[in-house]
């Protein structure tokens, strides 16, 4: 079930996690947006260029960057559970404890 509101902070520290867990294991994520390189979808294509390049030039973070998180975040659903998912630009549905 979803939650109806969520404190900013919560959400920044939530986002700031999830980037530098996303970081950590970027030769994941690197993988699969490569795989989207060569797709005919050009918004796929534009999307996996554009988050290779904020992942190979990112340093971890330590506090909320909103230019960042609006290059990459197109959803978020807050859950009862204390989950928050964050559906990226690309596809990718990253969920985060808080």
């Amino acid at each position: 079930m979803k939650l109806g509101t969520i404190n900013d902070k919560v959400l920044y520290e939530a986002f700031i996690n999830t980037f530098n867990i996303m970081l950590e294991i970027k030769d994941y994520f690197r993988k699969k947006w490569e795989e989207h390189l060569d797709s005919d979808d050009l918004l796929k294509k534009y999307k996996a260029k554009q988050f290779i390049k904020v992942i190979e030039k990112a340093n971890r973070l330590e506090n909320f960057d909103l230019a960042l998180f609006e290059k990459m975040v197109e959803k978020i659903v807050v859950f009862e559970n204390k989950t928050i998912e964050f559906s990226m630009f690309d596809g990718i549905e990253v969920e985060c404890k808080i």
